[in-house]
């Protein structure tokens, strides 16, 4: 009975074109390479509904073999990404006399093949629920899927209210749907011949992200990395060659696929919103069906494989970096993938710690009793061969672990990291600790100068104590570039990294060590 219900729609015919064009029903070899925008987080690809799931581009690359007829004819290459843009497709190897090309992404579907058949013949199958007998009759589609309406021996009738099991059985398939997302490309070759083309486009709902594990020994860390690569498209990809691009490639608004808007099926009838089709089915049955079970549409959790392998050697891709799996692997429909791309041993390592001043934000006169912020423990690294590094590395999430009392790793802090290029300094933050702390306090300011010119001028005192049992060292950073920040004067000499004023420390246990500045910037 409930199968009778559930099951509202069936074909009598299978999908096919009926005027005899050629079809490639699908591509003989692809190649997938995934782009993102700066650094995904992989707790954001995990979550249902995150935009990371949706900001990633891929660049699809399909070999396809075609017999193309001489004249006017159209070519169908079905089982395209259904996150196609279709603006990006190129094509390489079709004979001249292309005409135009078209994107189908009108899928076919219950409520689509409904809204396509509104005016043509359908068959109502009714089966009486008593003796499951089944009737079937001519009806015509008048409207739906919203109310669908059928008119039956010149008499409409609403689909669904007769208190009987009900489905629809089709002839065939209206002129605009597919079974599958599906590019048709319009040509007139002077000539027949069979031919190898290259079909290439840009396709959504692709990601990827960098995660690492630093495992801490002594003063040098080994420090290994995975790719974690999601599919939350509908189209998977076979065994594929699969490539990550690193960086910052630049992308436009209008790469987006084309999205059509899901049209529901109204199962109510009318006037008393009774819903004949839910009138035969067990409490047991309707309870799962009210917890989200049987017949409604769920999120499916996404599988999530694991591939170990050796370290993925980089590639130059003009300013950005690629790699390649080692192997040609599958991305399913809605799959996350992980595989091991870095394996590093004994990089050497610094311990500092830091803390960052905002001089902006710190806008009032504060007294004495300001308390103690924490400082924050780097492990400053540099990106270089000689130092157990050297080579390129993708921004992403690190966890760093520490020797336990046992010996075994135990979780220390959870970093980011930035795209890291070779030859780079850069830091893993370890944390804030309360025994190295920093008072920054505003003795004066002052205003001069009109606007839109005008300017704040601040005098601030930093005391950074040690009450660690051995000397460290300490740097002090100010953001300079990005806010008009100047220097005025100051009681230490100051560094620059590019961005930042910086003033380096050494201080002893038990010692505090004090610092005066005036710092001017824009009101």
């Amino acid at each position: 009975m409930w199968r009778g219900t559930a099951i509202l729609f069936a074909l009598a015919a299978s999908v096919a074109t009926a005027s005899g064009d050629p079809v490639s029903p699908g591509p003989v070899a692809v190649a997938v390479t995934l782009y993102h925008a700066g650094r995904v987080a992989t707790e954001d690809l995990l979550q249902q509904g995150s935009w990371a799931r949706y900001s990633g581009l891929a660049l699809i690359t399909e070999t396809r073999e075609i017999d193309v007829p001489a004249g006017p004819a159209e070519i169908r290459f079905r089982g395209v990404a259904a996150t196609m843009v279709p603006q990006t497709v190129d094509i390489v190897g079709l004979p001249p006399g292309t005409i135009e090309r078209n994107f189908d992404y009108d899928l076919l579907s219950p409520d689509s093949l409904l809204a396509k058949s509104i005016g043509r013949s359908v068959h109502l199958v009714r089966t009486d629920p008593k003796t499951g007998r089944e009737t079937s009759v001519a009806a015509i589609v008048r409207s739906g899927p919203n109310g669908a309406v059928l008119e039956i021996d010149g008499k409409l009738e609403a689909l669904r209210c007769s208190g009987l099991s009900e489905r629809l059985v089709f002839d065939g398939v209206p002129e605009g749907l597919t079974d599958t997302p599906t590019l048709s490309v319009r040509t007139n070759a002077a000539m027949a011949g069979h031919y190898r083309i290259r079909l290439s486009y840009i396709a959504t709902g692709l990601n990827w992200s960098a995660d690492y594990v630093a495992q801490v020994h002594g003063e040098t860390l080994d420090l290994s990395g995975w790719l974690t690569l999601a599919n939350f498209g509908e189209t998977g990809f076979k065994q594929a060659p699969i490539y990550a691009v690193a960086g910052h490639a630049n992308q436009a608004d209008e790469d987006s696929p084309t999205w059509i808007a899901a049209q529901p099926l109204d199962s109510d009838c009318w006037p008393t919103s009774i819903n004949w089709g839910m009138r035969y089915i067990s409490p047991a049955l309707r309870a799962r069906l009210a917890r989200g079970g049987i017949g409604t549409v769920q999120a499916s959790p996404l599988a999530v494989t694991a591939i170990a392998g050796g370290d993925l050697q980089p590639e130059a891709l003009g300013d950005l970096k690629y790699y390649a799996l080692p192997e040609p692997t599958d991305l399913p429909a809605k799959q996350i993938k992980q595989v091991r791309f870095l394996t590093l041993h004994n990089a050497q390592f610094s311990r500092i710690f830091a803390y960052f001043s905002d001089p902006v934000a710190d806008d009032t006169v504060q007294d004495q009793d300001t308390p103690d912020e924490p400082a924050i423990l780097l492990l400053l690294l540099k990106n270089d061969t000689a130092l157990g590094l050297g080579k390129p590395l993708p921004a992403g999430g690190v966890a760093l672990t520490e020797p336990g009392p046992d010996g075994n790793p135990i979780f220390a802090a959870q970093a980011t990291i930035s795209d890291i290029p070779v030859g780079q300094r850069f830091g893993i933050a370890a944390g804030s600790f309360a025994s190295v702390g920093i008072r920054q306090r505003v003795v004066a300011k002052q205003r001069f100068g009109k606007a839109p010119n005008a300017r704040m001028r601040r005098t601030i005192d930093f005391e950074i104590h040690n009450s660690r049992d051995a000397e460290i060292g300490f740097k002090l950073f100010m953001k300079l570039a990005a806010s008009g920040t100047r220097i005025v004067s100051e009681t230490r000499a100051h560094d620059s990294n590019g961005s930042d004023a910086v003033w380096p420390f050494k201080i002893p246990a038990g010692q505090t060590a004090r610092m005066r500045a005036i710092v001017e910037t824009p009101e």
